[in-house]
């Protein structure tokens, strides 16, 4: 009898640590295709709703830094999340060229565009 508890304990704890192992493999599967989707909205420069004709005017006050430009872009439905487009600023060095003032954006603008917008620069040769 005592080795039929020691073959079920040894049964056991193989199937719960590859439950466990089952668990985190799947877990980091899903962090992987989280940042892969991170990335490619934040590098590949597409707008948050392509198809829309909708604008916005948003104002942007004096003194405004890139967490509170984020934060208004993302309360007017401009970019998909707020912290893509901090890293947009960051990445793109936006973040030091943020002018206050009242602008009129759209969704089917790429996150650059905004950028470049809301930071007066024409095009790409100027930065």
């Amino acid at each position: 009898m005592g080795s039929r508890d020691e073959l079920w304990k040894t049964i056991m704890g193989v199937s719960i640590r590859t439950f466990f192992n089952l668990v985190l493999v799947l877990a980091i599967i899903e962090g992987f295709i989280y940042s892969y989707h991170f990335s490619y909205k934040l590098f590949a420069d597409v707008p948050y709703k392509p198809a829309t004709s909708e604008s916005v005017a948003v104002a942007i006050p004096e003194g405004s830094n890139a967490r509170s430009v984020a934060s208004i872009m993302d309360e007017n439905g401009l970019v998909e999340s707020k912290y893509m487009m901090l890293a947009r600023l960051y990445l793109g060095r936006y973040n030091t060229k943020i002018m206050a003032g009242t602008y009129t954006l759209a969704p089917s603008m790429t996150p650059d565009e905004i950028c470049r917008l809301i930071c007066g620069i024409q095009n790409e040769e100027k930065q």
